[in-house]
């Protein structure tokens, strides 16, 4: 075992620019050949604009395992066995600045406490709310003895700490609040614009996929020659060194030449098509952005971010922003079973989409039946064809993510389980429902496999709450704080974490969820 860890060491600075990602791929075989687990690994996976509360939760009135999903968490029916649906959870709001609440009820707000959990700095502009902590997935990624994280008790440290994506990132008045998922803890600059440290994600797949893979080990023969050529390099060192060293090293060297050996034989089976589970994807394409400049009808609804939309007028067949959003999630995929990161955000829009669909989507015509629409703005009016546009969209994107989550459930581990056995992926939005935006009763549904402590197959029905409810009789309580979720989900994570908050953020760890 000595010589094989000096030929690995030695293996890993020879392969130069190459090393960060044959060392997770060393230890993905390693792992493998020992029958270690596999690590456990975080993905939150946002949609904007919350979901219509009949067409998503299943008609029972009390946590069950026999339901039927609706028609817009219908597309999840295939995952239902590894999934938890959660009703009854309300997002709260709250801020350090005594002239606003947190953003109650905006998707701006929403966005900053469904991620960070606590008091808001405060508000810059209209509705640009600036966080007060760091996100949960920052939070766990420090604390966690399983995420790999940099800071935390880990005891092995993936080469990218956490990675933040998404399809688009166009927001009204180009604020941050809806555009961000993942924070940093805020410095104490007076300027709280300045004093948040937002994460901001990165849209275009190609230069996601250069900064994980570098461009260093394309797959294919090249890289495998590249990789041996170390090896024939060592060996020819070796070589050398026996016709220096006395005749009572040479069991030592012989030792060596075999530990050299045995990881040649290692790498072969990886990149020539082996039982390796980690595997450098094809490069995806460049997207280039549909909408630039300035766009919107007046000063308190704009954009001047560029993206990427689902309509083509030039190819209506054509859908950029679905295909940038699954080259994402693939290399989510990808970068998971390399162990390149275990904790990943990823937004399919800002909380205030600009992203242009067509005006008949689905089935479903928006009012006035124009051509196309950004998304967010075209919702102001909710008259019944507003409200079918709204949902099919909605739809849209519960049929993406499944596709997405079902590759997890589909790919092997290195423990010889699926992925989704060992990832949690939890399925959010800043709202429960677009006119007004409602936050009570927030969509929830979290997925995981067996590993993971998850009680898939499982509706999980809120009632011991003091919160209102958005249904139900008028005044009703049950409901609780979407915080308490995040605190079970810390646990999970083998993190301690008892409040999240103040005093109205949060009243305990969710009990249903793991188990």
């Amino acid at each position: 075992m000595t010589s094989y860890k000096v030929a690995r060491r030695s293996f890993l600075r020879g392969c130069g620019g190459s090393a960060a990602l044959m060392l997770p791929l060393l230890r993905s075989m390693e792992a493998r050949a020992q029958g270690l687990p596999a690590p456990r690994r975080l993905l939150i996976l946002h949609h904007c604009q919350g979901s219509p509360i009949d067409l998503w939760r299943p008609a029972a009135t009390a946590t069950t395992t026999s339901f039927t999903l609706p028609a817009n968490s219908a597309p999840f029916a295939p995952l239902q066995s590894k999934m938890v649906m959660i009703d009854g959870l309300n997002l709260v709001t709250a801020s350090l600045q005594s002239t606003n609440d947190g953003g109650q009820n905006t998707s701006e707000g929403g966005m900053v406490a469904l991620m960070t959990g606590v008091p808001a700095l405060g508000r810059v502009g209209q509705q640009d709310h600036c966080a007060g902590g760091p996100s949960i997935d920052q939070i766990l990624l420090d604390h966690s003895p399983l995420l790999g994280g940099g800071l935390s008790p880990s005891p092995t440290k993936t080469p990218f700490g956490s990675l933040q994506l998404a399809a688009d990132i166009r927001s009204s008045r180009d604020e941050v609040a809806p555009r961000v998922m993942s924070y940093r803890s805020p410095t104490g600059n007076a300027d709280i614009s300045q004093a948040r440290q937002p994460l901001s994600p990165e849209t275009q797949p190609l230069d996601a996929f250069k900064r994980l893979f570098g461009g260093t080990m394309p797959p294919g023969p090249a890289a495998l020659a590249r990789e041996l050529s170390v090896l024939d390099f060592m060996r020819s060192d070796l070589s050398r060194l026996r016709t220096l060293a006395p005749a009572s090293e040479k069991g030592h060297l012989d030792s060596h030449a075999d530990a050299i050996q045995q990881l040649e034989a290692a790498i072969c089976q990886s990149l020539s098509g082996g039982s390796s589970v980690c595997m450098t994807p094809a490069a995806p394409a460049t997207y280039s952005p549909t909408s630039t400049g300035r766009q919107g009808p007046g000063s308190t609804e704009f954009t001047t971010l560029s993206g990427v939309d689902y309509y083509d007028p030039a190819n209506p067949n054509n859908h950029p922003h679905q295909a940038l959003g699954q080259a994402h999630l693939a290399l989510i995929k990808a970068a998971f079973l390399c162990d390149l990161t275990r904790v990943v955000t990823f937004s399919w829009s800002s909380a205030t989409s600009w992203v242009i669909f067509p005006g008949t989507f689905d089935g479903a015509t928006l009012s006035g039946s124009p051509t196309s629409s950004p998304h967010y703005p075209a919702l102001g009016s909710m008259d019944a064809g507003t409200i079918a546009w709204w949902t099919a969209i909605d739809r849209f994107y519960t049929q993406q993510s499944s596709l997405a989550i079902q590759s997890l459930a589909a790919a092997t581990d290195i423990d010889g389980n699926t992925l989704l056995d060992n990832t949690v992926v939890v399925y959010v939005t800043e709202l429960s429902r677009r006119w007004d935006h409602d936050q009570r009763n927030m969509p929830l549904a979290v997925f995981g496999g067996k590993n993971t402590g998850l009680k898939g197959g499982t509706f999980l029905k809120i009632t011991d709450g003091l919160l209102s409810s958005q249904t139900g009789p008028a005044n009703a309580t049950g409901n609780r704080p979407f915080n308490d979720f995040w605190l079970a989900l810390a646990a999970a994570f083998g993190v301690n974490l008892s409040t999240l908050g103040v005093a109205k953020q949060f009243t305990g760890p969710l009990a249903g969820v793991f188990g």
